[in-house]
């Protein structure tokens, strides 16, 4: 069928906003300062001010009543650097109010959504007078959502316009950059206005020089590298952390990483092995960069259990001599002049 194309010019997104912060309990994403309103290439819609270009090959569907738009086989949205690909794509808009003359601006300083004013105008049947704007997209099946410095891929992704939130499900989920390549599970999420990507269940970072690092929960924290690129700047792994390294298994409750440094500090209950060999202790400091890594005893007030650290050192098995070879024997006696 001929491709169908729609192109829904609409005024700027309403502010967005973002969800109440993530928590201090350490299991949780650690909050990030607001990013700088400067244009990103990482994944997001809420940012540009530029229309929603939706295309499709089988056509799409207008509904007023249900207020959504539904565009089918090899659909494509596309608003400012991210582009959204999936089988089929759903975009939910709604009426925009616009405020009463006199009414007080709206307060751009902060990340709460606005309050509806009793008095904003509004057409006859109660809907908005300033136009619509989308607040939703869905997209399911070969999910495909890319920036020019980031790609995530899924079966199924919810992207919330106003919390500035996507959410990834179903198999085969991964996100990758120039640098680093995570892969989840259960969810893979991205928070627009944080710049960071949350990976849970079986959660895995891998950078392309091979470090790896896997957790229940990743939390990666962007910015943008001298290049200009979006990437890994520090990383969190949240419960059985994992620590691969060219020589190491590190093992523990929680790491950190500071891609910059090269250092990975890994605390709760660390195993550090090496071959045969094992270092227990309260927390490991790990520099991937000089394969140097230390092991250390839970500071006062950590597990009781950790506050030494013990070591585990199997001496490497003699080689046997190889088939034929004469047996060693007693060392000849020196000669008497």
């Amino acid at each position: 069928m001929n491709k169908a194309a729609l192109c829904l010019i609409t005024a700027s997104l309403a502010a967005a906003a973002v969800p109440a912060a993530f928590g201090k309990d350490a299991k949780t994403p650690p909050a990030s300062p607001a990013p700088a309103a400067a244009a990103s290439d990482d994944i997001g819609l809420s940012r540009s001010n530029q229309p929603l270009d939706v295309t499709a090959d089988q056509g799409i569907e207008f509904s007023k009543d249900a207020k959504e738009i539904i565009a089918r086989v090899n659909a494509k949205a596309v608003r400012g650097n991210t582009t959204i690909l999936g089988d089929t794509l759903t975009a939910y808009y709604r009426d925009k109010k616009v405020p009463a003359p006199g009414a007080e601006a709206p307060d751009t300083t902060s990340n709460a959504p606005p309050k509806p004013k009793a008095d904003d105008k509004q057409n006859g049947d109660g809907s908005g007078a300033g136009g619509s704007e989308i607040w939703r997209v869905v997209a399911d099946g070969n999910v495909d959502i890319f920036s020019p410095t980031q790609h995530a891929y899924g079966d199924h992704a919810d992207y919330n316009v106003d919390d500035a939130v996507v959410v990834m499900t179903g198999d085969h989920l991964k996100m990758t950059t120039p640098q680093d390549t995570v892969t989840a599970r259960d969810t893979l999420e991205y928070w627009e206005n944080k710049h960071q990507a949350v990976a849970r269940g079986d959660a895995v970072a891998i950078s392309n020089q091979g470090k790896r690092i896997q957790a229940d929960m990743l939390v990666a924290d962007f910015a943008k590298n001298k290049q200009g690129q979006d990437v890994i700047q520090v990383a969190h792994g949240y419960d059985h952390v994992v620590l691969t390294t060219a020589t190491d298994v590190v093992t523990g409750d929680r790491a950190d990483y500071v891609v910059e440094t090269g250092i990975v500090t890994v605390t709760g209950s660390v195993k550090m092995t090496r071959g045969d060999n094992q270092l227990n202790g309260g927390y490991a400091v790990v520099n991937l960069n000089t394969g140097i890594s230390k092991m250390f005893p839970a500071p006062p007030g950590g597990k009781a259990a950790d506050r030494q650290v013990k070591g585990l050192f199997v001496p490497a098995p003699k080689k046997a001599p190889a088939p034929g070879a004469p047996a060693p024997g007693p060392s000849a006696a020196p000669k008497v002049p």
